[in-house]
C-alpha cells in the first residue's frame, strides 16, 4: 500500500505583492545567521537587507517557503534545511549561482510549502496547459474545497499572478524588480492561442541543470514522506508530488536520471528494469551523508 503524506492547510496569501527576487534568499540567510531576531525590527531589517519596509514580510514568506530559513523555538529565525545545504559557508552554492540549486528550490516550494497554486500546478501533471483565467478558476474551486469560500477574487488573482511571474519574465522588464530565480529554469512557455489569449505550457523543455544529486534528493524526499523505500517507475512519473510531476519528466527522462544516479551514487539506488517490473529501490544505509538532515526532518514530521 502506498502511503500519502499528510499535508497541511494550503495557503493562498502571505507573499504580499512581491515575487521572490534574486538576492533575497542568500542575503536573508546570511543576515539571520548573524542576528536571528533581525526581522523583529523592520527598520533594522530594511537597512540590513536593502529593501523597503513593505517587503519585509514578503522576504520572510519566500525564505520560509523555499526552506532557506525556519522559525526558532525561542523566537526569531534560523537556517532551514535548504539554507544549511545550499547557503551555509560550506554549502553547495552560497550565492545561488548554479542551475541545480534552482531546481532544488523549485522542488521544495512545490512539495513542502503548501502554497495553493504550487500544490495545484505541481501536485499533478494535469496543469500542463492553461491560461490565467483557467488557473484562477481552479484556485477558486480549490478554495471552495478546503473551506475558504470567503476568499476575495482579488486575492486569487494576485496569487495566480505572482505564481506566473515567478516562472515567466515580461519582455518589457528592464530591471531586477521582477526577476525571480525560478524564471531561469525555463519550465514555462508562453504562446498565443487562436483567440488571442496567452496560454502557458509547463515542462515542454529539457530540464537543463537538473543534476543527479538534486534528483536523488527529490527521490529520497518523495519516498521518505511516504515511509517507503521503493516504488514503481509509473508512480515516480505520475504520482502526486512525485519527481516526475514536479520536474515534468517523462518516463524516458526518468530512466536516464535513474541510470545517472545509479552510476554516481553506487549502491544507494537500484533501478530494476525488466519486462515484468520497473521498480526503484532505495538503500538508506548507503545514501550520502548530506541526506541525513533530510531523513531526520522527514522522520520527525512523520511521527
Amino acid at each position: 500500500m502506498r502511503l500519502e503524506p499528510q499535508r497541511r492547510e494550503v495557503r493562498f496569501s502571505g507573499h504580499e505583492s512581491f515575487v521572490c527576487r534574486y538576492g533575497w534568499l542568500p542575503k536573508l540567510h546570511s543576515a539571520i545567521v548573524q542576528n536571528p531576531l533581525l526581522l523583529k525590527d523592520e527598520a533594522q531589517a530594511t537597512i540590513a537587507l536593502g529593501i523597503g519596509r513593505n517587503m519585509v514580510k514578503s522576504v520572510q514568506f519566500w525564505a520560509e517557503a523555499f526552506g532557506v530559513v525556519e522559525s526558532r523555538d525561542n523566537g526569531g529565525l534560523q537556517s532551514g534545511l535548504l539554507g544549511r545545504l545550499l547557503l551555509a559557508k560550506d554549502g553547495w552554492d552560497p550565492y545561488l549561482e548554479q542551475p541545480e540549486s534552482l531546481w532544488l528550490l523549485h522542488w521544495w516550494i512545490s512539495t513542502h510549502a503548501d502554497i495553493a497554486v504550487w500544490s495545484l500546478v505541481f501536485g499533478s501533471a494535469d496543469f500542463s496547459r492553461f491560461d490565467r483565467k483557467g488557473l484562477v478558476a481552479s484556485l477558486r474551486a480549490l478554495a471552495d474545497t478546503v473551506g475558504k469560500k470567503q476568499l476575495a477574487a482579488s486575492t486569487l488573482e494576485q496569487h495566480a499572478s505572482l505564481f506566473l511571474h515567478s516562472y515567466t519574465r515580461e519582455e518589457s522588464a528592464t530591471d531586477d524588480t521582477s526577476w525571480c530565480p525560478l524564471q531561469d529554469l525555463g519550465l514555462f512557455e508562453e504562446i498565443s492561442a487562436d483567440d488571442g489569449k496567452t496560454v502557458y505550457l509547463v515542462g515542454r523543455n529539457v530540464p537543463l541543470g537538473l543534476s543527479s544529486r538534486i534528483f536523488l534528493f527529490s527521490l529520497v524526499d518523495y519516498l521518505a514522506r511516504r515511509c517507503v523505500t521503493s516504488c514503481g517507475l509509473a508512480d515516480l512519473a505520475h504520482g502526486a508530488f512525485s519527481p516526475g510531476v514536479v520536474f515534468r519528466l517523462d518516463e524516458f527522462q526518468l530512466r536516464g536520471m535513474l541510470e545517472n544516479v545509479e552510476l554516481e551514487f553506487s549502491g544507494a539506488v537500484r533501478f530494476v528494469d525488466t519486462a515484468d517490473t520497473q521498480q526503484v529501490i532505495l538503500k538508506p544505509a548507503l545514501l550520502p551523508d548530506w541526506l541525513e538532515c533530510l531523513l531526520a526532518a522527514e522522520e520527525e514530521s512523520n511521527v
